[in-house]
């Protein structure tokens, strides 16, 4: 089924993208154990797989692993669930698990033939033993508890998110929750109603069986995945800024090694991924400014204003490039020896606040990286000095 296989690439994408988060502390920990389960149950519904399963444990053994694993995920959404909620972890939710687990193995080897899966395997059976029916009823009513929580929990966090991504995010979850939730009581009606011997539409009730879990797991995931994006977002955009500063803070690193704080390019990421390029995009930005303001000591404070009519006479106006022109002639007196002397700036343009300081130095590093004129007005500016500032290290 298409639905089942692309469920099944998102599931260990999902799985595999949220390793680096798992040092970040046990939530993260207990939804990577919720998806961890999750993903190995649709790959043992793959044919091949669950036919080696059966070459092992016997006819049907892999129904009862993939059940045995759908109560390990709900054990871990419970511990999530008091984890969200600022709650200890409570012990009796995983001595139940273990007590339903238990029961379920012994029913599972006292059953005829074991348990079937799949809704058609179900309803063709003439009879349905005790065995098997109280199989079923445990473990859709032990699911059906597990996930009314789950859902609840999701929908009270939802209306207290701050950002749209996420409560769009939660809402998913909690969608693709509830309709798990109403496939365990949707199963234990029909396995009820035909061991009591109901006439049932067969195709109609496969095809809706078949159809439930793919849907609910799809929504779950997207829920997961939506506020990613986002954040996946956030972070090309970091990691491009980092880029478009890298020769100008090359330049500025050659020039005052000392402002330079190398372990930035080191930091933790404890905090994860995002968190970590957030901090080195703002110390990068600060190692910028520092040099800047270290540099203005060497021009004049009118500097920029005879760059701007610079500029003017080539037809040329651009904030950024006449930054970029004042800062190639220091950077070419700070070259030849020259002390530092000259005060009185008043403040350097920028951005009101990161995103906007990140453009407006990513665009003075484009300028003073690639466009000829901050070496012409040096060399204007300084006719005995032709030899252009320190070029940036590849």
């Amino acid at each position: 089924m298409p639905l089942n296989a692309i469920l099944l690439v998102l599931l260990w994408g999902l799985v595999a993208g949220w390793l680096p988060s798992l040092r970040r502390g046990p939530k993260q920990r207990a939804v990577w154990l919720i998806f961890l389960p999750i993903a190995i149950i649709k790959t043992i519904a793959v044919e091949p797989v669950g036919a080696a399963i059966q070459s092992v444990l016997g006819t049907n053994g892999d129904t009862l692993v993939k059940h045995l694993l759908a109560v390990v995920a709900s054990v871990s959404l419970l511990r999530f669930v008091a984890l969200i909620t600022d709650r200890r972890p409570r012990r009796y939710h995983v001595l139940l698990a273990m007590g339903v687990t238990a029961v379920l193995v012994g029913l599972f080897t006292v059953a005829r033939d074991g348990i079937h899966s799949s809704a058609e395997d179900l309803l063709t059976e003439s009879h349905i033993s005790t065995p098997e029916l109280g199989y079923w009823l445990l473990l859709e009513a032990y699911l059906a508890t597990v996930l009314s929580t789950g859902c609840l929990l999701v929908w009270r966090v939802s209306r207290a998110s701050p950002t749209n991504p996420l409560r769009i995010g939660m809402w998913l979850m909690g969608a693709g929750t509830a309709l798990n939730f109403l496939f365990a009581v949707y199963k234990s009606a029909y396995i009820v109603a035909h061991a009591a011997g109901l006439p049932l539409p067969t195709d109609l009730v496969v095809a809706i069986s078949d159809s439930m879990l793919p849907v609910s797991g799809l929504l779950i995931v997207a829920g997961v995945l939506v506020p990613g994006w986002g954040l996946a977002r956030e972070l090309v955009g970091l990691r491009r800024s980092m880029r478009a500063l890298a020769p100008l803070w090359r330049t500025m690193r050659e020039t005052f090694p000392e402002m330079i704080l190398y372990v930035s390019e080191k930091l933790p990421s404890a905090d994860g991924i995002l968190a970590t390029a957030r901090l080195r995009l703002y110390r990068r930005l600060i190692e910028i400014r520092d040099g800047m303001l270290e540099l203005r000591r060497y021009v004049p404070p009118q500097t920029p204003a005879r760059a701007r009519e610079f500029l003017a006479e080539r037809g040329v106006r651009s904030e950024h490039l006449a930054e970029a022109c004042w800062i190639e002639v220091a950077l070419r007196r700070k070259k030849a020896g020259e002390q530092p002397n000259f005060d009185g700036w008043t403040a350097m343009p920028g951005g009101a606040d990161e995103r906007e300081e990140a453009r407006w130095l990513a665009s003075v590093s484009r300028a003073h990286h690639v466009s000829r004129y901050p070496a012409e007005f040096a060399d204007e500016v300084n006719p005995s000095s032709s030899a252009r500032s320190p070029a940036p290290t590849p």
